[in-house]
């Protein structure tokens, strides 16, 4: 019998990832204005104008963007959806200035051998109000989705975003199945010395010592854990998808928030923990080679795609920043299940 483990769930991921991934923008027109180009009951059922592209936005209110440019629009809405994307787009901008400044300060102080406290507190800080700001404008901008849909479009958005949900949902269960029945459930520690020790080239001393380091972190990834946030995303999903589909609907009302309960630099919390307890066993060179790794933005692949995944391996050090995502997926073993 399976034992309970959602362990595949990466939705903390989403939102940094997702606006450090996804290029800028020149700013647009406001998401409220962007509503008042909703279609007339004259505008045509069909057009030849091609679907909008949405870019690859994080957070939980992604997937009704996504469903909504798939729906048989008129070319008023098609532009309308095309405004909003470009703003989404240019604000995202602000969490990636944020996220770099933390980044460089981390590797600051990784290569110095010692983090500058401070100066993460104030990083924290910027980064947090950037994610509140950019789930404020996500909120306008739904709420200008809203109002751009038919009745009709938003019922059937809705039922695309439930129905892409459920099997997502139904393929992370079979792989979790497959990896139980051959004797490969994860051993998240172990991945991440493995990837590290790859990274730095850990001799076996610090092998040991690095997955002290992990099995006493604060937060390590667990399957109650793990169950508990993945049941928090699926009822908060919920409530917004019923929302989104009834005869009103007040985005500010809706949970935006990528980790309920939980600061939004709370990954970035772990990271500066985990990399103080690290250091003193790191050479110099090997302090040197971590530092220079910062200088990416968290979540970008490296390497080619392997079987069965979009992009490449995860860096090892996001791993480390994101503990309840399950570590990807080295060359030569089995894909990491699809998201």
């Amino acid at each position: 019998m399976m034992r309970k483990q959602s362990l595949w769930f990466v939705f903390p991921l989403a939102l940094l990832v997702g606006c450090q991934e996804s290029s800028g923008g020149a700013p647009a027109p406001s998401a409220s204005a962007a509503s008042s180009a909703a279609p007339s009951a004259s505008a045509p059922a069909a057009s030849m104008k091609p679907k909008p592209m949405i870019g690859h936005h994080g957070g939980i209110a992604a997937g009704l963007f996504h469903a909504a440019a798939d729906q048989d629009l008129t070319d008023a809405q098609k532009d309308s959806l095309t405004t909003l994307e470009t703003t989404l787009k240019a604000d995202d901008a602000g969490i990636r200035t944020a996220m770099k400044a933390f980044r460089a300060d981390l590797a600051a102080g990784i290569k110095a051998g010692k983090i500058d406290t401070a100066k993460m507190t104030a990083d924290d800080a910027v980064v947090d109000k950037a994610i509140a700001d950019h789930q404020t404008k996500e909120a306008a901008a739904l709420d200008s989705l809203y109002k751009l849909l038919t009745p009709e479009q938003r019922t059937a958005t809705v039922a695309a975003v439930r129905a892409k949900t459920a099997d997502r949902e139904a393929r992370m269960k079979a792989w979790m199945q497959a990896k139980e029945a051959d004797g490969g459930a994860p051993d998240w520690s172990k991945k991440r010395t493995d990837k590290l020790t790859a990274e730095l080239a850990l001799d076996a001393g610090q092998q040991k010592q690095v997955a002290a380091i992990l099995t006493k972190l604060a937060d390590p990834p667990n399957p109650a854990g793990m169950q508990s946030r993945w049941d928090d995303h699926k009822k908060r999903m919920d409530a917004l998808l019923t929302s989104f589909a009834s005869p009103s609907f007040d985005a500010t009302k809706a949970d935006l928030t990528v980790m309920p309960g939980k600061t939004a630099h709370d990954p970035m919390d772990h990271m500066v923990a985990f990399f103080t307890q690290l250091l003193p066993i790191l050479h110099p060179d090997q302090r040197d080679k971590l530092a220079a790794s910062m200088d990416r933005p968290f979540g970008a692949h490296d390497g080619p795609p392997m079987a069965g995944q979009q992009g490449g391996p995860h860096h090892p050090i996001d791993d480390i920043a994101f503990p309840f995502s399950e570590p990807a997926e080295g060359p030569g073993e089995s894909p990491a299940p699809p998201k």
